[in-house]
Order: C-alpha cells, then sequence, then structure tokens
C-alpha cells in the first residue's frame, strides 16, 4: 500500500517581500529544481517537457532587514548549451562556464553580488535579478550566512520571516 506523504511547501512559496532595487551582497540558500515540466517552447506554441531550476538569494538589506529573491520566475531550463540562460548565469557568477557534470546545489552558501532592477508589467511592478556576479574578496565579511535564513524549506520546514 502506498503512503500519501504530507504536503510541503516549496522553497519558491514563501518568498515574501523582496529586496529593493539595487546591488546587494547575497547568499545562495537554495537551488530548486523540477523535472519534466510541460511548457511552451520559445516564440512557439508547441509545447515540450523540460527540467528547470531556480536559485534563490538571501540578502541583508541596508535597514537591517533580511529578504529573499529567486533568479527568473519561469525557471532556466537545465542546460549548459552556449545560449541558455543558466549557463549564462552560471558564467557571470563563477568567472567560467560551468563544466560538464557541474552540481548546482554546491552552490547553496556562495555568495553572490546581485543587481535588481524594477520591471513594470501592466499595473504591477516587479523587483528581478538582472545580473548575479562574484562578490569582491574585500565584501566577503558582509554576506549573510545561509543560517541567517532558516533552514532548507524544500523540506516545509518554516523560515522565520
Amino acid at each position: 500500500m502506498a503512503t500519501i506523504p504530507e504536503n510541503k511547501t516549496s522553497a519558491r512559496s514563501n518568498l515574501g517581500e523582496p529586496p529593493p532595487k539595487g546591488i546587494h551582497i547575497a547568499v545562495c540558500i537554495d537551488v530548486v529544481d523540477e523535472y519534466n515540466v510541460t511548457r511552451k517552447k520559445f516564440q512557439s506554441e508547441e509545447t515540450e517537457t523540460v527540467n528547470l531550476t531556480w536559485f534563490i538569494f538571501g540578502v541583508k538589506c541596508k535597514d537591517g532587514s533580511l529578504r529573499k529573491i529567486q533568479t527568473n520566475n519561469l525557471g532556466m531550463k537545465i542546460s549548459n548549451d552556449e545560449r541558455s540562460t543558466l549557463r549564462k548565469l552560471l558564467t557571470s557568477w563563477l568567472g567560467e562556464p560551468p563544466k560538464p557534470g557541474f552540481d548546482t546545489k554546491s552552490l547553496v552558501g556562495k555568495p553572490a553580488q546581485l543587481t535588481l532592477v524594477e520591471n513594470v508589467k501592466g499595473d504591477r511592478t516587479y523587483i528581478d535579478i538582472q545580473t548575479v556576479s562574484e562578490v569582491m574578496e574585500e565584501l566577503l565579511p558582509k554576506v549573510p550566512k545561509v543560517s541567517d535564513f532558516g533552514s532548507n524549506d524544500n523540506e516545509g520546514a518554516e523560515i522565520p520571516f
């Protein structure tokens, strides 16, 4: 007989209010993957089944508040193709393209400098990550710790804010 598991919340489901626009020192607090997702192909009505990933970053704002933000709301196709959004983000962040077999989960705890911008869609304003890059050595002491943001929410744990 199958055991029905308790529903768990995704790390993407309770991000809260995003950090304000600007340049922020952050830490990668989670990597969320979803497999076998059916979606429309780029600039097409055809559908495809893909594997997607998101990075969740934790930011300590100037006012001391802790905020979270995720990469691309639609997810990035897990691909190392030169044209892929994931490869471009990783190259910008790591300073070189990822090698085949690179495990994105290894980036949890890695510092990042984020450039956040406001985007207006209809009557709503969103904060999006424009760039992710390496943190300069002299700013490393300002990087928040993963533990500042609670536990990994993929297991359904509550994040303390």
